[in-house]
């Protein structure tokens, strides 16, 4: 049973189904045997079009924003920056649809689906029946076979929330439509919430059938038929992100039928494929309750907190989403990875880049899947493009720069309220994605050693230290940056809460790494003050000892230096991060957990990155939208709430951090293999009760 998830019941929930995907083509399989729905996205079907929404009188009121700031007058500044210093919110991005399997009279008894996460299959059965799905990334189409002993009945369709419709033609059913050009997040409500146009991105979904099958107007039946494969190809119109979306999307998704083959050789392909990249890793834990359902071991979990194969378990799920959602050339992963049901989805589902996005991809090199990292690399390119306009219009400053928001267009502007009319100031100004996601980069060189990637990513660090060179002004006799934030946390001053601030402690821990990796890449760098420790003994969030507002805020920005961050720390920075962290606490959503366990793997305590696992096990009830802190859903995705995807990769490297340094519960005894460190090096070892045994 391990590397699996099974239950015995269908999912009624998004956040009970079962995830696949090629990087490109995403399902969510819901086991309904009588009907039967696997949502559909396909990475490259967002709202919107490529155009220039930087406001561009912005850099005429950025002395006077900082002079506010500088002078203490933050009422005024915050003003500034919300009236003139404004963006529009990111594109978002959408599900493309639904497949719809209505079956005939099928049995349940001895109903069971599961998910293989070491090959990347889904199934659902019963005593003489099984479905069985899977995306194959050699074949870019989605299988899904059935299979029945005495045969089976059913009806096909294809269903979408956006504008399209549904139709067969020959031997083929077909879904065409048209993404809207504006879908504004679900928090915002002026003036119209979808604009549809004509401009917007267009898709097509094809199924054609392996086997018997009647096509009529917009619907296949299949009759008394022992074994049917259907093949599902999804395309849009999208070409790049400078280029309007006019590829021809029906020609494109037809072209995946190119040379169709049999069911048999499409799961051989597939499984060779996908488990070429998850059988690099194994991770076994002592401890394991793997003859329960998924469901109910989670929540065995809460009462005794030993079933310690569980944890392994998440551990590799994280390895799993990543291969499932991001292969080279697709798009990078977004909130919710490659899965989003909603067509006004939370945060949009589109990218948050002062965390989240990078989160993402933070185990991807140490859990043995480098190739999974390419998609981040070509974002990172299409931010220096148009980070290049954002740093002329909002600083007048050369090289290029991005905020805390981004979408499949590119945004760099701080995304915010389009008419600045609102107060976005507490997550839009603040101009240092862009350095984060560099030392990201340098970091997967570290651990690759190609030198060829090492000079194509070379050019990025110049274009983005000439900003900072230009962006740094002086006060109170040193460098620093301004305007900025501490990412989406306040601070009080007389009972007053603000956010402006300047150089708070994670900028100062960015630009220190940065600096230290453009330096090793040959480039000269300014040079900014080190990180001191408050007069209460931790490392403090702002340039100032300012009271917080909230103790336990979820973002831990100020603990970069500790993690991410590759530069050694001194003891005494150590014993303040550890401090700092006791107070946060021990709560938190799902991707403030996760990071948590990362901390905690880096200072070396296992026993409190345990006791943050543990609280990432908490079940969630996925029929109550609203809840406390973190968690994990049924089918043991992140419950942020809501869901939210870089909470399990947060836990994936977390996990992988606490293995790397051999910080090790004394409950953990089990084997790790193929582990990866810097120089391309690889882990392996036994231990038992905390202790390595023996390291190969």
């Amino acid at each position: 049973m391990e590397n699996l998830l099974f239950y015995k019941t269908k999912a009624k929930y998004f956040e009970e189904s079962l995830p696949v995907g090629n990087g490109r083509i995403g399902g969510l399989v819901f086991g309904d045997l009588k009907n039967e729905r696997i949502a559909l996205n396909e990475d490259s079907l967002w709202s919107g079009y490529p155009k220039d929404m930087n406001k561009k009188d912005a850099h005429k009121y950025l002395e006077s924003a900082r002079n506010a700031i500088f002078s203490g007058d933050l009422q005024n500044a915050k003003r500034i920056i919300n009236e003139d210093m404004h963006g529009h919110w990111s594109h978002a991005y959408l599900p493309f649809g639904d497949l719809i399997i209505k079956y005939k009279g099928l049995s349940k008894k001895r109903y069971k689906r599961s998910l293989d996460i070491s090959k990347g299959i889904a199934v659902a059965q019963t005593l003489d029946f099984k479905q069985t799905v899977f995306v194959s990334h050699p074949a870019q189409l989605m299988v899904v076979n059935i299979h029945s002993d005495s045969g089976v009945s059913f009806t096909v369709k294809l269903q979408s929330q956006l504008r399209s419709k549904s139709f067969t033609e020959e031997d083929c059913l077909f879904i065409t439509g048209q993404a809207p050009e504006v879908c504004m997040p679900p928090y915002y409500n002026k003036g119209k919430s979808i604009v549809q146009g004509n401009k917007g991105i267009t898709f097509c979904g094809a199924v054609k059938v392996l086997g018997n099958a009647e096509f009529h107007n917009d619907s296949i039946k299949v009759t008394n038929q022992k074994d049917t494969t259907l093949l599902i190809s999804l395309a849009t119109s999208f070409t790049d992100f400078k280029s309007m979306p006019t590829a021809n999307a029906k020609k494109r998704a037809l072209s995946y039928f190119d040379n169709i083959k049999s069911f048999d050789k499409l799961m051989s392909e597939h499984i060779s494929d996908f488990s070429s990249l998850f059988d690099r890793v194994e991770f076994t834990l002592e401890g394991s309750r793997d003859d329960l359902p998924t469901d109910k071991r989670i929540k065995k979990m809460r009462k005794t907190g030993n079933d310690y194969a569980l944890i392994a378990l998440l551990f590799q799920y994280g390895r799993y989403l990543t291969i499932s959602a991001s292969r080279r050339g697709t798009n990078a992963m977004t909130l919710q990875g490659i899965w989003n049901t909603h067509l006004r989805a939370p945060w949009s589902s589109s990218y948050t880049t002062n965390i989240n996005t990078q989160m993402n991809y933070w185990c991807t090199d140490t859990v043995n899947l480098s190739e999974c990292f390419e998609p981040l690399v070509a974002f990172v390119k299409k931010l220096e493009t148009t980070g290049k306009v954002t740093a002329k219009d909002y600083y007048n400053c050369s090289g290029f720069c991005a905020h805390h928001n981004s979408d499949i267009w590119g945004a760099s502007y701080p995304a915010g309220f389009p008419d600045g009319d609102g107060d976005s100031s507490q997550y839009a100004p603040w101009c240092m994605s862009a350095p984060w996601f560099l030392n990201e980069l340098y970091e997967h060189y570290l651990y690759t050693c190609d030198e060829a990637y090492k000079r194509e990513i070379t050019p990025l660090f110049k274009e983005c230290l000439n900003f900072y060179k230009d962006f740094l002004v002086e006060k109170d006799g040193e460098l620093v940056t301004c305007p900025s934030i501490s990412p989406e946390n306040n601070y009080k001053i007389h009972s007053k809460s603000y956010s402006i601030t300047y150089m708070p402690t994670m900028d100062r821990a960015i630009l220190l790494e940065f600096f230290e990796n453009c330096r090793a890449l040959g480039f000269e760098t300014p040079d900014i003050n080190p990180i001191g420790i408050a007069s209460d003994g931790r490392i403090p969030e702002w340039i100032k000892e300012y009271d917080e507002t909230e103790v336990e805020h979820r973002h831990t920005s100020h603990l970069y230096c500790i993690y991410p961050s590759r530069l050694p720390v001194s003891n005494e920075l150590k014993k303040a991060a550890e401090k700092s962290l006791m107070v946060r606490g021990f709560d938190g959503t799902g991707w403030s957990l996760a990071w948590k366990v990362c901390f905690w793997a880096r200072l070396g305590n296992a026993d409190n990155a345990l006791r943050l696992i543990r609280r990432q096990l908490v079940p969630i009830d996925p029929k109550k939208k609203i809840h406390k802190g973190g968690g994990s859903y049924p089918n043991l995705l992140d419950a942020h709430p809501p869901f939210q995807i870089d909470g399990n990769f947060g836990i994936t490297a977390g996990i992988a951090e606490m293995l790397k340094n051999e910080v090790l519960p004394a409950e953990w005894s089990g084997k790790i293999k193929g582990l990866k460190t810097y120089g391309n090096k690889e882990i392996s070892y036994t231990f038992q009760n905390g202790k390595v045994v023996t390291k190969k």
